[in-house]
């Protein structure tokens, strides 16, 4: 796995999240015993929970950002009106 998974695109986590993912299951298709597919599957798991907590640290930076923008918005069409209820006195 690459040590920066913030360089990575959002197309680049999917897809490697969805590998992983695939790996992990066909660990436990193998026929093995249930603690060696566990064992196998571990560090693919393991792999798999930092891909998903890059996803969800840019899906709250994604929310962040437009909640912020949703306020800034709102000033702007509060203040556009109170300059028109303003200007019209």
């Amino acid at each position: 796995m690459a040590p920066d998974l913030r360089r990575l695109s959002k197309r680049e986590l999917y897809a490697r999240y969805a590998d992983l993912q695939q790996r992990a299951h066909a660990c436990y298709e193998e026929g093995i015993a249930f603690d060696q597919a566990s064992a196998k599957a571990a560090p693919l798991i393991t792999q798999a929970d930092a891909v998903a907590t890059e996803i969800v640290r840019r899906a709250r930076r994604t929310a962040r950002w437009s909640r912020a923008l949703a306020y800034a918005a709102a000033a702007i069409a509060v203040a556009l009106i109170v300059w028109r209820a303003v200007a019209q006195s």
